[in-house]
């Protein structure tokens, strides 16, 4: 459990962090076409292990969870 939990710290470290950088970013549509880029390519393996369920269902959640921020980013930026 010790480990989840760091594990769940870490992706909320740089979540926040993401979000740091998109709230700072100076053109968040951009960021937005880059990010879209890379979310749409196809998950690669850690380490050369086959991919779980459960690891592309949480890529896929933290890449919503960034879209999300990218579109509140480009929603509130100074025209």
């Amino acid at each position: 459990m010790d480990k989840l939990d760091f594990m769940n710290g870490q992706i909320k470290a740089l979540l926040n962090f993401a979000n740091a950088v998109i709230k700072a970013h100076p053109a968040p549509e951009k960021l937005r076409h880059h990010f879209e880029t890379i979310a749409r390519a196809d998950p690669n393996s850690p380490e050369g292990l086959s991919l779980s369920e459960a690891y592309v269902d949480g890529m896929h959640d933290i890449d919503r969870k960034i879209a999300v921020a990218l579109e509140h980013a480009i929603a509130t930026a100074p025209r």
